[in-house]
């Protein structure tokens, strides 16, 4: 497991022992870091990570002090591998980043997809396996930090893609009783992401609780259209008329191919 990370209550275990866990603004300054390894981060950035309106005129000053807490915990971890160095007004953290768990978690991710598209489908199940397994909770866990909002939700995006494609998979190769479980979750907190409705139903319909896939279908269009005035979309209709025919809807392919394009995040 990567002893980095920012997938659930940010932790850096090479560096725990010296910086604690109740230094709240140290770990803020070290999720930053974590965000973007081994890149430039401007000491403004940072400075808006602390605090997202008003900082106070001891902010440059104070976010200095963090930085060099975090500069001692490293020469302390003696870690010959990791180092935080000033560069112009900045720094940039250095490190191997598959130390750091939404790196390998965005490997794993892309090599899932690899192997699903060469037909390597136990490969692609295990690897999707892997890679959801480093989630904790939610990203930056306990931390409100405003101005990292964007990698955010772009982490947790393509989480919910790996946890559908992984649904979609295992229903497809008949393992749909194991996974409905993790869809009910899934769908409770996503309970607009017509894809793992969809999946569920599916999953639901193929274990014979066709009823239960009725409700949920009827429990989206209820929400769908008390809050938006629509109904559900293509796939999830496609799923109902599956299972008005009697036949076992599976999961069709997704249309919109994952794509590694760069995340925002603070620079």
């Amino acid at each position: 497991m990567p002893d980095f990370g920012i997938l659930g209550q940010p932790y850096a275990e090479p560096l725990r022992s010296s910086i604690g866990v109740n230094r709240r603004r140290e770990w803020i300054i070290l999720s930053a870091l974590m965000t973007r390894p081994n890149a430039f981060i401007s000491t403004n950035a940072l400075i808006d990570a602390m605090w997202d309106t008003g900082p106070p005129r001891t902010a440059r000053e104070q976010v200095m002090n963090c930085l060099g807490s975090i500069r001692r915990a490293i020469t302390a971890s003696g870690a010959s591998d990791m180092c935080l160095d000033r560069v112009r007004d900045g720094c940039v953290f250095g490190i191997d980043a598959e130390r750091i768990d939404h790196v390998v978690f965005s490997r794993l991710h892309v090599e899932a997809e690899s192997a699903k598209a060469l037909g390597r489908v136990e490969s692609s199940l295990g690897l999707y396996e892997r890679a959801l397994a480093l989630w904790r909770g939610g990203v930056y866990d306990g931390l409100d930090v405003p101005s990292l909002a964007s990698h955010t939700a772009a982490l947790e995006e393509q989480q919910a893609i790996a946890a559908e494609e992984y649904f979609a998979l295992s229903i497809a190769t008949g393992r749909g009783s194991g996974v409905i479980p993790r869809l009910l979750r899934h769908v409770g907190e996503h309970p607009l992401r017509e894809r793992g409705v969809a999946l569920l139903m599916s999953a639901l319909h193929g274990e014979g609780r066709t009823h239960d896939a009725y409700a949920v279908y009827a429990s989206l269009a209820r929400r769908l259209g008390e809050g938006l005035a629509v109904g559900p979309g293509r796939e999830v209709r496609q799923a109902l008329d599956a299972i008005l025919n009697g036949t076992v809807p599976l999961p069709a392919p997704r249309t919109d191919a994952f794509s590694d394009a760069e995340m925002s995040a603070p620079s």
